[in-house]
């Protein structure tokens, strides 16, 4: 009996610092900067599907198989569009906790694009073996990087500048995608 009343205590504690820990988090980040967030996790797990589409991708799948992927490239660009659109809907300046927050999911979201670029990059010979799948790749890369620079721009001036920390990890990221999209750029010639 002593037992199951200390095990019952400990779990309403458990339960109680976890209620306690959403209802934090409800406060200290707010419904858009919450949205905003929310779409770039979205972001990221369709760039997570595109890079696989990638990876399995060969010349043998054809002009279909390159059209399969630019049509997951479609999602993947309206999921950043509506990302940007979002998180460029928060009125001034972000919180510090807000900013953590987002920095996090961008901490995520940056190791992922530079990993789908580096697998475009080396699918290079298999779209151009396919009647003009390089076309298409070179068109979605470009407009991928304009709605992802569009985005960039949006969230670091959404970066409160103190701590500068923020505004440093924030320009480190926009620094890690540009250098990736520019390696495609100079391969693929878009």
């Amino acid at each position: 009996m002593r037992f199951s009343a200390t095990l019952l205590i400990a779990a309403a504690l458990a339960f109680s610092a976890n209620a306690a820990s959403i209802d934090r988090r409800d406060l200290v980040i707010s419904p858009p900067v919450a949205l905003c967030i929310a779409d770039l996790v979205s972001a990221s797990e369709q760039l997570a599907i595109v890079k696989t589409a990638v990876d399995g991708f060969f010349s043998s799948a054809g002009y279909s198989g390159a059209l399969a992927i630019h049509n997951l490239e479609q999602v993947l660009e309206t999921r950043i569009n509506k990302a940007k659109t979002d998180c460029c809907a928060v009125t001034g300046v972000i919180t510090s906790d807000e900013a953590t927050g987002v920095l996090d999911t961008v901490g995520l979201l940056v190791p992922k694009v530079v990993d789908a670029i580096t697998s475009i990059n080396g699918k290079k010979s298999q779209f151009d073996a396919i009647f003009l799948a390089t076309s298409i790749v070179k068109t979605d890369l470009k407009n991928l990087e304009a709605a992802t620079k569009a985005l960039d721009t949006c969230l670091v001036n959404k970066t409160p500048l103190t701590p500068p920390e923020f505004k440093i990890q924030a320009d480190a990221y926009v620094a890690t995608i540009n250098a990736s999209f520019l390696s495609a750029k100079n391969l693929y010639k878009y």
